[in-house]
Order: C-alpha cells, then structure tokens, then sequence
C-alpha cells in the first residue's frame, strides 16, 4: 500500500478520491433491485411457489444486469463531463475519466453477482453471499493490488482490480446457482 501511495502522490492524484467517485454512480440503482429480489425469492420460496422464485430470479437477474449495463454506458460516455463538473486538477480529472471507461461497462459482472448474493440471501444461504464476497472482493483484491502494483506500477492495475474480481465473484456465484439446491435451501434449515 506504501507503492500505492507514493504513485498517487508522484502522480498528484491527492484529489483523485474527490472526482474519481463519479463511477460509483451505478451504486445508487444497483442495490436497490437485489434488495427488492431477496425478498422476492424468501417470500416465494416460503410460500413454496418454486417456479414463480425461480422465474423471479431469473428476472430480477436480467433487469439487474440490463440497467447496470445501461448505467454503465452512461457512465463510460458521460463520465469527462460529470467529473469535470466537479472541478480539480486536470491531472486528477484524467485519471477519474481513465477509471470510469476502466469499469463502466463491467458494471453487469458486478449486478450479476449482487442479485446472485441476493438470491442466496433469500433462499436462506446468507453465509454463502458474505464469504464469497469477503474472501473475492476483499482478499483477492487486496492481494492482488499489493502484487501487481509492485510487478506493474501504474494506477490501472488498481482499476482493474474492480472487475476483475467482479468476474472471480460472478463465476463462483453462477456456479453455486447452478449447482447448488438454492430452491429448497429454507426446507433444509
């Protein structure tokens, strides 16, 4: 984190945290649809209406990718106006641009594994969702920023740490979704 650090600080990016953030717009829609799924899915899979949770999953899932998607694409097209709109070093201005065409149009990896979590969340699997997305988007992360950065020091191996492990956590999420008896996972607790 130190090699971190000292990039941001080489590159004048001190402002870079106040602009760079304009890519985490998708967040404001993003966690609203899987929310709304999880509950959609206990409410069902409670009520043991398995196919409606199982065609609610698969819309819910849809919907979340299509609007992250369409999100996305705004954010990768409209991203020099709204960061420079915050003002800031031109410099900083650049590297907030390079972030958000970096992850824009990843931000259907990151809803899928959102209304993945969320439909093991409703089916009562809510351990599963918290590990794979502590150990992928914080361990895996993390180490492998620490790694790479050393290896290859350039702000761009930190963007791309995002949907990187944004793929690591949809696969694993789409393999215990296919895998795993989420249909009947409150019947067996």
């Amino acid at each position: 984190m130190y090699l971190y650090s000292r990039i941001l600080i080489s590159l004048g990016l001190w402002q870079w945290p106040d602009v760079g953030h304009i890519p985490k717009l998708k967040d404001l829609d993003l966690f609203r649809l899987p929310q709304a799924l999880t509950t959609f899915i206990g409410q069902n899979l409670g009520a043991k209406e398995y196919d409606r949770a199982k065609k609610g999953a698969l819309f819910g899932t849809i919907c979340g990718i299509g609007i992250a998607e369409v999100i996305g694409i705004a954010v990768f097209f409209f991203s020099p106006y709204l960061i420079a709109a915050f003002g800031g070093d031109q410099k900083a201005i650049e590297y907030g641009i390079a972030e958000a065409h970096t992850i824009a149009l990843f931000y259907c990896l990151l809803a899928f594994s959102h209304c993945m979590a969320a439909i093991q969340r409703g089916a009562g699997r809510s351990i599963v969702p918290m590990f794979v997305m502590m150990i992928v988007w914080c361990g895996v992360r993390v180490t492998y920023i620490s790694i790479v950065i050393r290896i290859i020091p350039v702000i761009n191996v930190i963007y791309w740490a995002y949907p990187l492990t944004w793929f690591i956590s949809s696969v694993i999420f789409l393999i215990l979704f296919l895998k795993t008896d989420w249909i009947h996972g409150l019947e067996k607790q």
